[in-house]
């Protein structure tokens, strides 16, 4: 397993569509069994007949191991899913501050209205144009906390002339830092991910599943049959994991559809 990088292998996932991972995935699991139950089988099963009942005891080691196996795949794949999920939700905590704190400001005094929500415009479309392209590539850049500063600096410049408009600026701060905080936990999502050691784990287990498979001692066509479908199987959950792993990057990834719709809603209208 030297040879194997799993950053390397993820970034080659990422060109793939996620119909055409799950074939390779399935068709390389199944591949790899049918191709050893052709040609390994025969010579493992000439040492192996050399002990009565071996069919029992690979049984025996299969259930154990696929018990243990079975609940590392169980668990990645609700890692990724939670990942994935959390990720999302802060895109969308982060779209619904931004309209929040858009309409808030439709009640500031001209011009730091029309100063502070073009501010939030110019912001939506960098998350949308600028940020996603880079997150895709695992990157983050700094326009977007820039732009932040600058909006608050605005907000912070209201000087308020009665209750009301200290309320507002209140009430403006607030959504502005459930902005900020959305979009901090959006950032560390770029670089979540299940960690490379235990993708060398789940690879060593999918091996050692189809070499179980391989010890098994039945017809030729059977074998085929019931190999085929554990592996496709197990084929299927890598490709599950692999999609949902690096909620911002991968195959199945969040998309930054929410500040789009956001945006066509709530600021298209007040463009210049």
């Amino acid at each position: 397993m030297e040879g194997f990088d799993p950053q390397g292998f993820l970034g080659w996932v990422d060109t793939l569509s996620p119909t055409r991972l799950a074939v390779y995935c399935s068709l390389a699991m199944v591949g790899v069994t049918w191709f050893g139950i052709i040609f390994f089988k025969p010579f493992i099963r000439r040492w192996l007949r050399k002990q009565p009942g071996s069919n029992d005891l690979v049984n025996y080691a299969s259930a154990g191991f696929s018990l243990f196996y079975g609940l590392l795949l169980g668990l990645l794949s609700v890692t990724a899913f939670s990942n994935a999920s959390s990720v999302e939700a802060s895109v969308y905590r982060e779209a619904s501050s931004i309209a929040s704190l858009y309409r808030t400001v439709a009640a500031y005094p001209e011009p730091l209205r029309g100063e502070v929500q073009y501010l939030l415009r110019d912001y939506t479309q960098y998350v949308i144009n600028k940020d996603w392209p880079a997150h895709n590539k695992g990157e983050v850049w700094n326009g977007g906390n820039l732009r932040l500063q600058v909006i608050q600096q605005k907000l912070i410049s209201l000087q308020p002339i009665d209750h009301t408009q200290s309320l507002l600026q209140e009430q403006s701060m607030k959504y502005f830092g459930e902005l900020n905080d959305a979009r901090q936990q959006r950032l560390t999502g770029v670089n979540t991910a299940i960690p490379g050691v235990l993708w060398y784990v789940m690879i060593i287990g999918a091996l050692i599943n189809i070499l179980l498979i391989w010890l098994l001692d039945m017809r030729l066509t059977l074998h085929m049959i019931l190999g085929g479908i554990i592996s496709f199987f197990l084929g299927v959950m890598i490709f599950l994991i692999a999609a949902m792993d690096r909620p911002l990057q991968g195959t199945v990834s969040v998309t930054p559809d929410a500040y789009k719709q956001m945006y066509d809603h709530v600021m298209q209208w007040d463009e210049s």
